[in-house]
């Protein structure tokens, strides 16, 4: 992991079903939200900002959670873009650690 991980081009140009959209979506904010949320990120930035955005994720989430029934029965087949998301998400945490940066530097 030299090079730090770009998102993903296929759920760029993925013509999703709304409903996959939205749990894609749902999948995305939860990583931020647990990115954001950690003590790593927590110094560096201003307390209120921080819990608005906090918040205002929360929210979004919560929202997304409620609309959407059981994700699995959506994606079905070799192109899971959850998995993508999570591998995305995973791959950043593995280069800031590699390179001995905090969750911070990535935002």
């Amino acid at each position: 992991l030299q090079e730090p991980p770009f998102f993903p081009d296929t759920l760029l140009h993925n013509n999703l079903h709304p409903r996959q959209a939205a749990a894609t979506a749902l999948r995305i904010l939860q990583h931020l939200f647990h990115t954001l949320s950690t003590n790593t990120t927590r110094q560096h930035w201003p307390a209120q900002p921080r819990s608005a955005l906090l918040n205002t994720l929360q929210h979004h989430i919560h929202h997304l959670e409620q609309c959407l029934p059981d994700n699995a029965a959506l994606f079905k087949g070799p192109r899971n873009p959850l998995l993508t998301i999570n591998k995305y998400f995973r791959d950043i945490q593995l280069f800031l650690h590699a390179h001995n940066h905090s969750a911070c530097a990535w935002d």
